[in-house]
């Protein structure tokens, strides 16, 4: 990345908000026939070297997260990236696998600074068209809860056709995906500007959350939930999304609470705590020690019937009952078999490694055929 001030670093800039000035390019066409659904994994930062130790060959996407948007619409934290990422970057490139980078903004205030001011709108823009130098696409992860106003909703949603026209405008095929979330106050994305990227990922998790009032499936695919995976798609096909460019978001961890019984449902009594499939090692997550299908072999498995997800609850030694749900083969392949029954464009697990690879033949069997 070139200095910021330097005058080869404005004179690029002035180049590369030159090039997106035309206008926006929509992605393929509505009307398409949906391709095999696709495998996409967000690889985290903090996970280190663990990607060595996956079957790679299972996805059809990588993205590496995250690079964060800072206050005046920079790029800020960059975990490493892409010095720290030579390795992962041509592991993808020897396979031929897609690999693009997450950007991330989180806060509402942040986003009403950014994007209700045209020059920190476009300088995003230029920053992120220089960060997709070397990559095959740019993926927007923008979680927005809170109600934002329609000034900047509308620099949000003309930033999305600035970015699109620019990345259209590099050598080679650059995609534009998003994360879509469920349960905000405004939705970000209307029919125009979902028409502006290659697919969105869909929230198919945190209907229930660490901080949830009572226990939950983390990912339901069905229920009398706020949030599940049948009801998702049923509003991001009214927000205008053709099937096969949604994926939905897969949660390869879950959470524990304390919890007032050991009944589904239960008031929960503080904030839960974030748990994996299986225990990675202890250099890589020191503190989720928690593996919920250890914890529920020893607890016993048990199964909401509304959602068909997977926890287990105990009593501590103090008399305190905690309660862990989570994903497991059982719940993963019934929510597989809803994206290729609805003809969707795939999943995308959050995040790769959590699981320790014992889904790897569930992927292997649902989305390759062996």
């Amino acid at each position: 990345m070139l200095s910021r001030g330097s005058v080869r670093s404005l004179l690029l800039s002035g180049l590369l908000w030159a090039a997106i000035g035309g206008s926006a390019t929509p992605a393929a066409g509505a009307d398409e026939p949906a391709p095999r659904p696709q495998v996409w994994g967000y690889y985290p930062w903090w996970l280190g070297d663990h990607w060595r130790s996956r079957e790679l060959s299972l996805y059809d996407r990588l993205k590496f997260f995250e690079v964060e948007i800072d206050a005046e619409g920079r790029l800020g934290r960059r975990n490493g990236w892409p010095q720290r990422w030579e390795g992962l970057q041509a592991a993808a490139r020897e396979r031929g696998l897609p690999l693009d980078v997450t950007v991330t903004l989180f806060n509402a205030a942040r986003f009403e600074h950014i994007f209700t001011s045209p020059q920190r709108r476009r300088r995003l823009v230029v920053e992120l068209l220089q960060l997709a130098v070397g990559v095959q696409g740019i993926h927007l992860d923008v979680e927005i809860f809170d109600a934002v106003s329609a000034e900047a909703l509308s620099g949000y949603r003309a930033f999305c056709a600035e970015l699109r026209s620019g990345l259209d405008h590099q050598r080679g095929s650059k995609a534009l995906t998003a994360f879509g979330v469920m349960g905000a106050a405004v939705d970000l994305y209307d029919r125009a500007t979902l028409a502006r990227f290659d697919h969105i990922v869909v929230q198919g998790y945190d209907a229930h959350h660490l901080a949830s009032l009572r226990s939950g499936p983390v990912a339901p695919l069905r229920g009398p939930y706020g949030v599940t995976w049948e009801r998702a798609l049923e509003h991001y096909l009214g927000l205008g999304a053709p099937r096969h460019r949604i994926v939905f978001g897969v949660p390869f961890y879950g959470y524990e609470w304390p919890t007032e019984s050991a009944a589904a449902g239960a008031r929960t009594l503080g904030k839960g705590r974030e748990i994996t499939y299986s225990v990675l090692d202890a250099r890589l997550l020191p503190d989720i020690r928690i593996g919920a299908r250890s914890q529920a072999a020893l607890h016993g498995l048990r199964r909401d019937p509304a959602s068909g997800s997977p926890y287990y609850a105990y009593q501590e030694p103090a008399g305190g009952w905690r309660q862990g749900w989570f994903e497991d083969e059982a719940s993963l392949a019934a929510k597989f078999e809803f994206v290729k029954q609805e003809r969707l464009g795939g999943i995308a697990i959050f995040p790769v490694g959590y699981d320790g690879g014992a889904f790897d033949d569930l992927l292997r069997r649902s989305f390759r055929g062996k």
